[in-house]
């Protein structure tokens, strides 16, 4: 099952794309969920409560109200996975799409069997994806969800935590290192440092007093961290070389 959100002001574009999408999962043969919003203010009501009902938002970007655009980035502060096509009568966004981290922008009426081929890029995306296990961590914006493989280390300042992806992107929030410890303990993560917690899977070389990271970063390691440290990164390498 596959949750989809249509929105567009008109009508007509939200019966042409549900049909289409209709007919593009019988051939598929799977199952979808959509629903239907006639501007971004009720898309963006509706997710609110429900920040992550959909996988896959087709938005129209010419709106009264709040356009495409803004809609988006409003989106993306609830939910910065959920896949965003555009479906527009004009190519005057294009760049601006960028920003709200677009998967694709289509021009109505145009873009023949393009619309086809994105669906299926999305479809094999998120089925490639789905039990990908994530963290949910809880910011001022609302919840974001962060794949574990995503995340290089975190780092502790008194209680403000910044978790460092290895896109570089970077998310703070208030939370302490010590639960965020326990609640990682099983999934890779060690305490090299009583500031640094890392994702094994990212360390390159560990010595007495530093660890090396994939991505260039150097951590140190305390004394009393880097027997458990060196414990973990062997169980990993261990299970990986299986």
């Amino acid at each position: 099952m596959i949750s989809i959100a249509l929105c567009d002001n008109e009508d007509i574009y939200l019966d042409r794309y549900q049909s289409k999408l209709e007919s593009l999962a019988k051939k598929m043969n799977i199952n979808l969920d959509i629903t239907r919003f006639s501007s971004g203010e009720s898309l963006l009501f509706y997710l609110e409560d429900h920040p992550n009902k959909f996988q896959l938002i087709y938005l129209d970007i010419v709106m009264g109200g709040l356009n495409g655009i803004e809609t988006a980035l409003q989106i993306r502060k609830l939910n910065t996975f959920v896949k965003i096509v555009f479906l527009t009568t004009s190519k005057d966004f294009v760049y601006s799409a960028f920003d709200a981290n677009a998967t694709n922008y289509l021009i109505k009426d145009l873009h023949g069997d393009k619309f086809d081929e994105v669906f299926h890029s999305v479809f094999k995306y998120l089925k490639q994806n789905q039990n990908q296990p994530v963290l949910t961590i809880s910011t001022k914006q609302g919840s974001v969800f962060v794949p574990y493989q995503d995340i290089a280390y975190f780092e502790s300042i008194k209680r403000l935590i910044i978790c460092h992806k290895s896109n570089k992107q970077n998310l703070e929030y208030y939370y302490k290192i010590s639960a965020l410890q326990e609640e990682l303990k099983t999934k890779g993560f060690v305490l090299v440092h009583r500031s640094y917690l890392v994702n094994t899977q990212y360390i390159l070389k560990l010595t007495k007093t530093d660890v090396y990271l994939k991505n260039g970063v150097v951590l140190p390691v305390s004394r009393n961290n880097y027997e458990s440290t060196k414990m973990h990164l062997m169980q990993y390498l261990n299970k990986t070389n299986l």
